[in-house]
C-alpha cells in the first residue's frame, strides 16, 4: 500500500506545483521559539533535550493518528492521511521547476533572477563565472535530491507517515534560529540528520549508477572514498555528488561545453535528467521489495 501511495502522491505533485509554498514548515520555527520561553528551564530546549522537545511531540503525534486511522472504514481514512502526510514532506522547493525556472532565466540574461533561483538550489552564493556556476548546480541538484525525494520516500516506505514526518523536521533543525544560537543543538542536529541520510544516500548513488553511466558513477564512488573524501561537509553529499558526476559523466558535459558544443546551462538539466531516471530505477527497486516482503 506505501508504494502505491508514493506513486500515486509523485503524480498528484506534478498538479500541485503552484501550492508548494504550503509545504514550507514555518509551524517549527514558531514552536522552536515557542519552547525557548520563560516557562521551561533552560536545560530543557538546549543540545539534545532540545532535539527530542522539538522532534518527538509532532513525529509521536502523526504516528498516533496513523495507528488510528489505519484501523477504521477499511483504512481509507489511514490512505488519505498517508498521502497527504507525503506530499506535505516532499520538498518543500520542487527541483525540477526550479531547473526549468533557472533555464528560462539564463536564456533571458536575467542574471539576477538566475543567481537567486541558484542559491536556492545550492544553500548558498553560487560562483560567478561558468563553468564553475553551472557545475555547482549540477553537483547541488545531485546532492539535494535525496533530502527532497529519495530520502524522504526512503523513510515513509520503512515507517510510512511518521517516517516521513521525521525526516522532514530532522532535515530542518540544523537551519532553525536556535541552531545559530546553541551550538550543541547545531551539532546534535546535523549528527541526527547524517544519520538518517546515511542509507537513503547510499542507494540514490546506487540508482544513480544504474540510471547512467555505471563505470563512470563507480570510479566516482572510488574516488570519493580514496581522494575526495575531504572535500565535503559529510559523507553523504560527497557520495551522491562523486557519484552522481561520474554518472552523468560530468567531466564530459564539462569538455563538450568548453568547445562549444554545449552550454553550460544543458549541466544542471542533465543532473536533474539523471534524478529522474535515477526515480525509476528506485520505485523498481521498492516493487521487488514489496513483492520479496521485505518493506
Amino acid at each position: 500500500m506505501s508504494l502505491m501511495i508514493i506513486v500515486i502522491c509523485l503524480i498528484a505533485e506534478r498538479f500541485l506545483l503552484e501550492h508548494q509554498h504550503l509545504r514550507e514548515p514555518r509551524w517549527l520555527g514558531r514552536y522552536s521559539q515557542w519552547l525557548e520561553g520563560p516557562s521551561p528551564p533552560g536545560w530543557l530546549h538546549q543540545g539534545i533535550p532540545g532535539l527530542l522537545m522539538l522532534l518527538l511531540p509532532p513525529v509521536l503525534l502523526i504516528g498516533i493518528m496513523q495507528h488510528l486511522l489505519a484501523n477504521s472504514l477499511f483504512g481509507l481514512p489511514g490512505v488519505v492521511f498517508a498521502g497527504l502526510v507525503l506530499l506535505y514532506t516532499l520538498g518543500p522547493q520542487d527541483l525540477d521547476s526550479q531547473i526549468d525556472q533557472l533555464t528560462r532565466a539564463i536564456e533571458v540574461d536575467d542574471e539576477t533572477k538566475s543567481r537567486a533561483i541558484a542559491t536556492e538550489i545550492i544553500g548558498d552564493e553560487p560562483p560567478f563565472s561558468e563553468p564553475a556556476f553551472s557545475q555547482a548546480v549540477a553537483e547541488a541538484t545531485l546532492s539535494s535530491a535525496n533530502q527532497r525525494l529519495f530520502a524522504v520516500l526512503f523513510w515513509f516506505l520503512l515507517l510510512g507517515p511518521m517516517g516521513a514526518i521525521l525526516y522532514r523536521i530532522a532535515n530542518r533543525l540544523p537551519h532553525l534560529d536556535q541552531a545559530k544560537r546553541d551550538l550543541d543543538f547545531y551539532l546534535n542536529a546535523k549528527q541526527l540528520l547524517a544519520i538518517l541520510d546515511w542509507l537513503p544516500a547510499r542507494l540514490t548513488a546506487v540508482c544513480y549508477a544504474i540510471a547512467g553511466s555505471f563505470e563512470d558513477a563507480l570510479y566516482g564512488w572510488r574516488s570519493y572514498q580514496e581522494r575526495r573524501f575531504d572535500e565535503f561537509s559529510d559523507s553523504s553529499s560527497g557520495t551522491l555528488i562523486c557519484t552522481g558526476s561520474g554518472a552523468m559523466r560530468l567531466t564530459t558535459l564539462l569538455d563538450e561545453a568548453s568547445e562549444g558544443l554545449q552550454d553550460y546551462t544543458y549541466l544542471p538539466q542533465a543532473a536533474m535528467a539523471l534524478v529522474w531516471r535515477a526515480l525509476v530505477v528506485w520505485l523498481v527497486i521498492a516493487v521487488f521489495l514489496s513483492l520479496a516482503g521485505l518493506v
